[in-house]
């Protein structure tokens, strides 16, 4: 589905005939609606949040399960700022009875905006392997343990949520971004959903955020998702989607 896409071009019609009746539509910065007919009026706060923004709309990487789709964008805005945004179709058949969206509202505002926890239930993750261990070692706020998760035989990265210019590279950038990230103690997400297209390598697991080092929060939801080298398990690219602030508490 070309959701965004869909969305600018105000073809509303074309992305419900795409949803079950008692669809759920959760997207960042606009709210929640149930059913179509609360869905197409949130459709349209998203179209008149994004329309003076965007400049141009470029699909970054597209990946699945079975339960559900996952669509990353790479937004160009006017500002000269790119808006990373991913969109999560949860699948009921041939068509989809959930979406949400997540993304920084920083490249926009330069600010930030709540966005409350979606989910109650909790999962414990199990793979992979690797990125298991990263969410263990950024836990306990370890920056070597969660350098041992990384494919230094690629070009490995971790993206922010506020976008590309925000990027970590090399042993020694990634070193001092974890210690700095680290610098006030470990950061445990409680996590809730999660996507693995086994066939890509890629992860995506959703979560809830209230705990930074020794700043406790209100419960803040986000999702970031892995890029795996297959061979070695190691984890090649991060990238995080998410508006978390230690300030709403």
């Amino acid at each position: 589905m070309n959701f965004i896409e869909k969305i600018v071009e105000q073809e509303y019609k074309s992305i419900l005939s795409d949803l079950t009746e008692n669809v759920e539509l959760d997207l960042q910065s606009v709210g929640f609606a149930k059913g179509k007919a609360s869905g197409v009026e949130l459709l349209k706060r998203q179209y008149n949040y994004l329309k003076d923004e965007i400049k141009e709309i470029k699909k970054f990487q597209q990946f699945e399960d079975q339960k559900h789709l996952v669509i990353e964008y790479d937004i160009l805005l006017h500002n000269t700022f790119d808006l990373p945004l991913v969109v999560i179709l949860v699948k009921e058949g041939d068509k989809y009875n959930a979406i949400r969206t997540y993304h920084s509202v920083y490249p926009i505002t330069e600010g930030h905006v709540f966005r409350a926890s979606i989910f109650s239930d909790l999962i414990e993750l199990t793979e992979p392997k690797e990125v298991v261990n990263y969410f263990n070692a950024i836990a306990k706020g370890a920056t070597e343990t969660a350098m041992n998760t990384l494919s230094f035989d690629d070009d490995v990265y971790f993206r922010e949520p506020a976008g590309w210019r925000w990027t970590h590279k090399t042993k020694e950038g990634l070193r001092e971004h974890f210690d700095h990230f680290f610098s006030d103690g470990g950061v445990p997400l409680k996590f809730h959903n999660y996507i693995f297209d086994a066939e890509k390598g890629t992860f995506a697991g959703e979560y809830t955020c209230d705990v930074w080092g020794s700043a406790t929060f209100k419960p803040q939801a986000g999702v970031s998702i892995y890029d795996i080298n297959m061979e070695t398990g190691k984890i090649k690219g991060i990238r995080v989607y998410d508006n978390v602030d230690t300030s709403y508490s």
